[in-house]
């Protein structure tokens, strides 16, 4: 059996490292700590899939950190050699195929909104003007279950879910490098 301990970081491949720190200094308040410029190593470059040829990969490597409690971390990447496809493809929430989004917690929902909302590059996941933060609205004990049939059966366990549940405001956005964010913030 796996044991996980933690998140290690969230990779992001982009097109210029230093347009990428700019940004994710400017939008997240992330700082970087740690750069491998012009990185060729052929064990990360086999590691990562080059089996062929694995001493000429060059990538530029820098990691971030969140202002978090657990120092999240976002790794940036800016292949040299090989260069793989440039194109963007941006998703919808409902979209098939790989992580779909990564959600943050975070203190102020509303002031976090109109942060994001005035950064370059950003859109929502919907333009509309009365797109926000919404409240997830009140759910009912018929539309979850746990795993465990000790806690279906606790009425303070599921007391915990639905107030913990219809207490949720957030919102979506896309960054300039196609990632999909949820900011969330949770009832105290």
């Amino acid at each position: 059996m796996i044991q996980f301990k933690q998140l290690s970081h969230i990779n992001i491949v982009v097109d210029e490292i230093e347009e990428a720190t700019r940004f994710y200094r400017e939008t997240f308040f992330a700082e970087p700590f740690l750069d491998f410029p012009h990185f060729r190593n052929s064990g990360f470059a086999r590691s990562a899939g080059f089996l062929d040829q694995p001493e000429s990969v060059e990538v530029s490597i820098r990691f971030l950190i969140l202002p978090s409690e657990d120092e999240l971390k976002l790794e940036l990447m800016q292949y040299h050699s090989p260069q793989g496809e440039q194109e963007i493809r941006f998703k919808k929430t409902n979209d098939l195929g790989g992580p779909r989004h990564v959600a943050m917690n975070v203190t102020e929902i509303d002031a976090a909104f109109e942060h994001i909302k005035k950064q370059p590059g950003v859109r929502l996941i919907n333009s509309a003007p009365e797109y926000r933060p919404f409240r997830i609205d009140e759910i009912s004990d018929n539309e979850f279950s746990f795993f465990d049939d000790e806690l279906n059966k606790d009425p303070d366990s599921r007391q915990g879910v639905r107030k913990m549940v219809a207490g949720i405001r957030y919102f979506y956005f896309i960054d300039p490098y196609g990632v999909q964010w949820e900011f969330e913030q949770k009832p105290d």
